[in-house]
């Protein structure tokens, strides 16, 4: 039986084993914390989110098992965030979910805003390990549907990582036909969101990832955000800056007053004068208005902007298709919670097997 210990000052209730040092940061759904494992060999440094009010929400719920089946299945890859524990308390005034994962300096968005300075040989390799980690997620038959640099995380000896599952989903086989139920388009930020999704189409797939790979590497030049559109509308704007104007079959609501007439985009070579010509390449790829004409995951990894970084023992082969349960038709909270339990049990379960 394991023995808890509470923690008032942050409303935290975790195995004694793990002492909660500092509070890290405060979201509209949890907090997290870092606290430290004290019967590992050497001290070893986690981060601990809590989810609060996790029952009493359907959204909640289905998340947090979508987020723990997801981190089952991707455990141990260098380049996606591993999920070192979990629990589920209900004892109040401390329930939640309480989500160990391994703690990492620094998230990209900050290392982007700071005062470090990035030779090309950097961006090169935090691209490369970003798709290193994107091309197992995506070998999966899984979209990610959320990455932006507040999404991977980064280790003070420049290791990257992949996290936040939460608005991740399983695609379906048939990429062209594409027969699974639409999925919810107000997913990804802004920012790095596809046309195809501020578009609202109802069927998109692994693309959109590709998309916003292609911001993120934008933004690792420029430091500053590619394409700082403030609402859907004004995200077209921006995308028409540097795409030019779409194709006349992409269907485009009236009442959004874009610019009239024949638009030329504006080539990455003036962009990112300094980037080198593959980096220009890569980017004109990447960020295309069709999605069938983006590079996939694999196409990208082999792009020759990567020749003197690739290592193919990096990039381990993830040779099963994964796919959601009953929680994505779900609503009863109940059931839910049910199912919930299962996945913490399943997870504790192969815990004991490392």
């Amino acid at each position: 039986m394991t023995e808890f210990q509470a923690y008032k000052n942050t409303n935290f209730y975790v195995p004694i084993r793990y002492k909660i040092q500092e509070i890290l940061g405060r979201g509209s759904y949890g907090v997290v914390c870092v606290a430290i494992d004290t019967k590992s060999s050497d001290p070893v440094k986690l981060a601990v989110k809590k989810i609060c009010k996790i029952l009493q929400r359907e959204i909640l719920l289905r998340r947090a098992i979508r987020e723990l089946k997801l981190m089952r299945f991707f455990r141990s890859h260098r380049n996606i965030v591993s999920l070192v524990d979990v629990y589920l308390v209900a004892v109040s005034p401390y329930e939640g979910l309480y989500c160990f994962q391994e703690i990492m300096d620094y998230d990209l968005a900050r290392v982007l805003y700071s005062v470090v300075q990035f030779l090309e040989f950097h961006i090169r390799n935090f691209l490369y390990q970003i798709l290193c980690g994107l091309k197992y997620i995506h070998l999966a038959n899984v979209v990610h549907r959320d990455l932006k640099p507040g999404n991977i995380l980064v280790s003070s000896r420049g290791v990257l990582k992949i996290c936040d599952f939460g608005l991740a989903r399983a695609i379906s086989l048939d990429a062209l036909s594409r027969t699974d139920e639409p999925i919810t388009n107000y997913v990804a930020t802004r920012w790095y969101r596809a046309p195809e999704l501020i578009l609202r189409a109802t069927h998109y797939g692994k693309e959109v990832d590709m998309w916003a790979v292609g911001c993120i590497l934008g933004e690792l030049y420029g430091r500053q955000p590619l394409m700082p559109g403030k609402l859907s509308v004004h995200q077209l704007h921006e995308i028409i800056k540097f795409l030019g104007s779409p194709p006349l079959h992409i269907s485009i609501r009236r009442d959004w007053d874009l610019p009239g007439g024949e638009r030329l985009g504006v080539p990455w070579a003036e962009v990112y004068p300094f980037a080198s010509p593959e980096t220009h390449d890569l980017l004109s790829q990447l960020l295309k208005w069709e999605p069938s004409a983006r590079l996939d995951v694999e196409q990208a990894i082999a792009h020759r902007l990567f020749t003197k970084t690739r290592d193919i023992s990096c990039e381990p082969v993830c040779r099963r298709l994964f796919s959601f349960g009953r929680e994505e038709h779900e609503s009863d909270l109940d059931r839910l919670h049910a199912l919930l339990k299962e996945e913490v049990a399943a997870f504790q379960t192969e815990r004991g097997k490392y």
